[in-house]
C-alpha cells in the first residue's frame, strides 16, 4: 500500500527540502543586510519607479540608513515603505522548489523554465507594486485590502498557472515521461 503513496511522498519530501534550504538561504541573505534593505529590494524598488517615471509618475525613492526598506515617494506627497518581503523571492523560492521537485531527475527543461518563471514573477511584482503605490494615493483606505489579499491572491494565483504550465510541459516530454511518474 506505501508503494501507492511513494511517488507522491518523494515529491513532498524533495519539495519541503528544496524549499526548506531556499527559505534558509534567503533569511541568512536577509540577516546580512539587517538593518539596512537587501540589494534585491533595493534593485525591485529602482525598477518599480523607473517604470512608473516612464509611465509620466512622480516617484523617487529614498532610504533610511537604520530602517529596513526603500521609501517610495510618490506625486511628493504620499510615501510607501517597500521592505524584503515585497521584493518576490520568497515567491520564486517557492516557484522553484516545486519544479524542481516535480522535475525529477536530469530534466533539461527546468535550466530555462526557472529562470522564465523568475522573469514572469519579476516582472508581476514590479506591477504588483506600482499598482500598490497608486492604489495607497486614491484609495489609501483600501490599501491594506489590496496589499494584503487581492495581490497575494493574484500573484500566487499566477505562480499556480506557472506550475500548470510546467506540468503540461513535462506530459509533452516523452524524455521526462518516466521520470515525472516516479514522482
Amino acid at each position: 500500500m506505501l508503494d501507492s503513496f511513494k511517488p507522491t511522498l518523494n515529491f513532498l519530501l524533495r519539495f519541503i527540502i528544496i524549499y526548506g534550504v531556499g527559505s534558509l538561504l534567503y533569511s541568512l541573505y536577509i540577516a546580512h543586510y539587517d538593518p539596512k534593505p537587501d540589494g534585491v529590494t533595493e534593485l525591485v524598488a529602482k525598477q518599480m519607479a523607473w517604470t512608473m517615471n516612464a509611465f509620466g509618475q512622480n516617484v523617487e525613492l529614498y532610504e533610511v540608513e537604520t530602517d529596513p526598506y526603500v521609501g517610495v515617494m510618490y506625486n511628493e506627497t504620499q510615501s510607501v515603505s517597500i521592505f524584503e518581503g515585497c521584493n518576490g523571492l520568497a515567491v520564486m523560492i517557492l516557484f522553484a522548489a516545486f519544479v524542481v521537485a516535480f522535475r525529477g531527475a536530469n530534466n533539461m527543461a527546468a535550466l530555462w523554465f526557472i529562470p522564465l518563471g523568475f522573469f514572469f514573477i519579476h516582472l508581476f511584482n514590479i506591477l504588483r507594486l506600482a499598482l500598490l503605490i497608486v492604489i495607497n494615493f486614491y484609495y489609501t483606505s483600501a490599501f491594506h485590502f489590496y496589499h494584503k489579499f487581492v495581490f497575494t491572491g493574484i500573484i500566487y494565483a499566477f505562480v499556480l498557472l506557472l506550475w500548470i504550465w510546467w506540468v503540461q510541459i513535462q506530459k509533452q516530454n516523452p524524455a521526462t515521461a518516466s521520470t515525472t511518474e516516479d514522482n
